[in-house]
């Protein structure tokens, strides 16, 4: 562990996109970037690349090296201690302390600025996580597209998907608002729709969330969805929730057009974020430096 870093680096990595933040201890000074993807369970390649662009982004604009750096990265898919492990080894940077952990960890960092909370994150993927009152945290949900992930945008265009195929199924053809948005995106016939089927990663499923919310008055099937979706994000709630009566926070990048879905119960309950999860990351980053100011 480092005392001596001149610089913090936090990282909030998911499905779709990947914010870093260097942070200058001294002056104060911060710079932050964009990139691609880096979910480490959906496509580590991508994920490899995309850290080590962010990374070399920032470090070229603040003229430093990674041996003055303690860094946090907080990564879908960091539930995985072989990934995570995988990625210490390839990474081409010699930090001066490193840490990898799930971007739910830093969500749950960020959103009630480091103070017990329970809190669920909906981007690409979801998941839930909590701290309580003796600093005891616990993952719920995280389990990746292929079996889990509801609540998140990727599943919420899968389910989109999915209405697509019943109508090629019964009529032929697409005939829905939402139906016919899907084909625009994927494909009208069975042949095209086969290939992107194929082809199709969490982030391409995820691609077609944002524009099913604004069909919610035009679709009775758009609807339909987004009370699907709506149910799974309170079924994540309540699991995360538990017993406690902790503070919740909804996070990411589904939470605010995911809000209003709620029932009026789920939705008192919500308290606004003090962050995010890249606040989170670099709330974690200074503690790892200075292990002396924890908590």
């Amino acid at each position: 562990m480092n005392n001596t870093s001149e610089f913090i680096l936090g990282l909030d990595g998911g499905g779709t996109k990947t914010l870093a933040r260097l942070i200058n201890l001294t002056t104060e000074m911060q710079w932050q970037v964009s990139a691609g993807a880096s979910s480490l369970s959906n496509d580590y390649s991508q994920a490899l690349a995309s850290v080590t662009d962010a990374c070399r982004q920032l470090f070229a604009q603040a003229s430093c090296q990674p041996e003055q750096v303690s860094t946090v990265f907080g990564l879908a898919g960091a539930g995985d201690k072989q990934l995570i492990a995988k990625l210490e080894r390839d990474l081409p940077f010699d930090f001066a302390d490193l840490q990898i952990v799930s971007d739910a960890k830093t969500s749950l960092y960020g959103a009630n600025a480091g103070q017990p909370v329970a809190v669920v994150a909906l981007g690409t993927g979801s998941v839930g996580m909590r701290m309580d009152h003796n600093g005891a945290e616990k993952m719920i949900g995280g389990w990746g597209f292929c079996i889990g992930d509801e609540g998140g945008g990727a599943k919420l265009g899968y389910l989109a998907v999915q209405k697509l195929l019943l109508e090629m199924d019964t009529n032929g053809v697409a005939k829905s608002v939402l139906s016919l948005y899907v084909a625009s995106q994927i494909g009208y016939s069975r042949q095209s729709i086969l290939q992107w089927l194929a082809m199709a990663k969490p982030a391409d499923y995820a691609k077609l969330a944002p524009h099913i919310f604004t069909l919610r008055d035009s679709c009775v099937l758009a609807l339909e969805v987004l009370t699907a979706h709506a149910n799974m994000i309170e079924k994540l709630i309540k699991r995360t929730c538990g017993s406690s009566e902790l503070p919740l926070v909804l996070m990411g990048g589904l939470a605010e057009p995911s809000h209003v879905l709620l029932s009026t119960t789920y939705r008192n309950l919500i308290m606004p974020s003090k962050g995010n999860s890249l606040d989170g990351a670099c709330l974690l980053a200074k503690q790892l430096c200075s292990p002396a100011a924890t908590n």
